[in-house]
């Protein structure tokens, strides 16, 4: 009743989860793994050629280093299709409001970031859980982190992945589950409890800045796209200020961060000119080296 496509590059990681799989799904499925060390073909022409062969209803799309520790995850996954027929693409990890400040798919808000997944870090595991003190199981999101994407076939068919505006591996979770958005509703779910195996936190680097500069600018017509009913005022400017901080520690070339910069216009907003000079200077200058002698 469920494909379940996965794009590998890791064979322990694709025998683990193989495993896991046939233990805690619960259902009916079929498997779909393209080897991509060798091809590296882009995640959006993948996808779209391993979905082409799915014969089953829904479609999984999830990375290799993940393990489910919920039993029979087919069947609630299923469930929530067939009790709401507008359900068209399922996450663990997503948000309710998509800034036209350039970002990834959160933006720091307690209230409109959603997810229930797990990071195991230096064998360390990590619940991240948002909103705080949640009650329901079920949250309505604009996009989708693509850790774990589940998606009715007819859904896939309709919108596909873009494999000709994105050719790597970077924004394609967000530009498929914007265009979904309009045509169905994207949910994440908070009892699925599943564990992403990861030594990082992403790969925000020259090549996820340019893809994602050049995706907002294509895709500048569609945004800010939200959730209907949420507050939106301040919105921009708090999420280009998270998305500075979150990048001020990485290696990013000084020609990206100008285009960062320039290409928002993020100098014509006095109250973002701080969190720019921290967005420029603090890894070139070692500041985060200082931070941690001055906590000793």
């Amino acid at each position: 009743m469920i494909s379940i496509v996965i794009c590998s590059v890791n064979t322990h990681f694709l025998t683990q989860i193989k495993e896991n799989i046939s233990t805690t799904l619960g259902v009916p499925y079929e498997l779909l793994v393209w080897d991509n060390r060798s091809s590296n073909k882009g995640l959006c022409e993948v996808y779209n050629n391993m979905a082409a062969q799915a014969r089953f209803p829904y479609i999984c799309f999830i990375h290799e280093d993940v393990l489910m520790r919920t039993n029979n995850w087919g069947r609630l996954l299923i469930d929530i299709f067939e009790q709401d027929e507008l359900v068209g693409l399922i996450g663990v990890a997503g948000g309710k409001y998509k800034s036209r400040a350039f970002s990834g798919w959160y933006c720091g808000h307690n209230d409109l970031d959603c997810m229930h997944l797990t990071h195991r870090t230096n064998g360390q595991d990590h619940l991240l859980s948002s909103p705080v003190n949640n009650t329901k199981p079920v949250h309505e999101v604009i996009c989708i982190d693509g850790v774990f994407m589940v998606c009715r076939k007819t859904i896939w068919e309709r919108i596909r992945f873009d494999e000709v505006l994105l050719k790597g591996f970077h924004l394609y979770d967000i530009d498929f589950s914007l265009r979904t958005a309009r045509v169905c509703k994207n949910v994440v779910i908070m009892n699925l409890d599943i564990v992403h195996i990861t030594a990082n936190v992403g790969d925000y680097s020259d090549n996820w800045v340019k893809e994602t500069i050049m995706h907002h600018e294509k895709r500048k017509e569609m945004l800010p796209a939200f959730v209907k009913g949420i507050a939106t005022d301040n919105l921009e400017v708090h999420i280009a200020k998270v998305w500075m901080d979150a990048l001020k520690a990485r290696r990013i070339s000084w020609h990206y961060k100008r285009k960062w910069i320039l290409n928002q216009k993020l100098l014509s907003k006095p109250v973002l000119w701080y969190p720019v000079l921290k967005f420029l200077l603090y890894q070139p200058l070692g500041l985060k080296s200082i931070h941690k002698l001055f906590k000793k």
